[in-house]
């Protein structure tokens, strides 16, 4: 595999699972409250026991403790990712400075996000998560600060992304890859 479809393949994973992440955290709060809507049988009796917004406030502390996991995980992956997207382009190719320049900024956002806004996130939200809804505004306030910093972040970043596949695939659709086929048409050419 060269190295322009190697950028492609990894591009192109990155950016499906950074779709993936993102529908994942939307959809653990969604399946919380659709559990009340219409519960299991098995379900019943412990919303009867316990109450519906006592067990509605656990599980929702158990989808965003899920979601605090995805995201410092998927946050060490992105750095990662990002190092050898920008790796890769910088010792395996002749690429000029603005290819260079966009990937080293998504090095720059990714680990940004990582070691500044989740880590935000991830702390005042615990500190939320059992807190009645109409208390502690300013912090909802700032979590929710934090959370548009990171979505506008992440916007940037897959907005990168999608430019340098398209830069790279359009490289490599006009420059096909050497194989035993290619080597015939030249010498028939000739």
């Amino acid at each position: 595999m060269n190295t322009r479809r190697f950028i492609c393949a990894l591009l192109g994973a990155w950016i499906g699972a950074s779709l993936l992440v993102a529908f994942a955290a939307a959809y653990n709060f969604r399946v919380v409250n659709d559990m009340f809507v219409t519960p299991q049988p098995e379900l019943v009796g412990f919303i009867k026991a316990i109450g519906p917004e006592k067990l509605r406030l656990l599980f929702r502390h158990e989808a965003a403790e899920f979601n605090r996991a995805i995201f410092e995980a998927w946050g060490f992956i992105q750095i990662a990712i990002s190092l050898l997207v920008f790796g890769t382009l910088l010792f395996g190719t002749k690429e000029g400075k603005f290819i260079l320049g966009v990937s080293l900024v998504m090095v720059l956002l990714v680990t940004g996000m990582h070691l500044l806004i989740t880590p935000s996130i991830v702390g005042y939200g615990r500190s939320l998560d059992f807190a009645p809804a109409d208390k502690e505004y300013a912090m909802r306030q700032r979590v929710n600060a934090f959370h548009q910093a990171y979505t506008t972040l992440e916007s940037i970043k897959l907005v990168g992304s999608v430019v340098l596949l398209v830069i790279f695939f359009r490289e490599v659709r006009r420059r096909p890859g050497r194989g035993p086929n290619d080597e015939y048409e030249e010498i028939e050419a000739a």
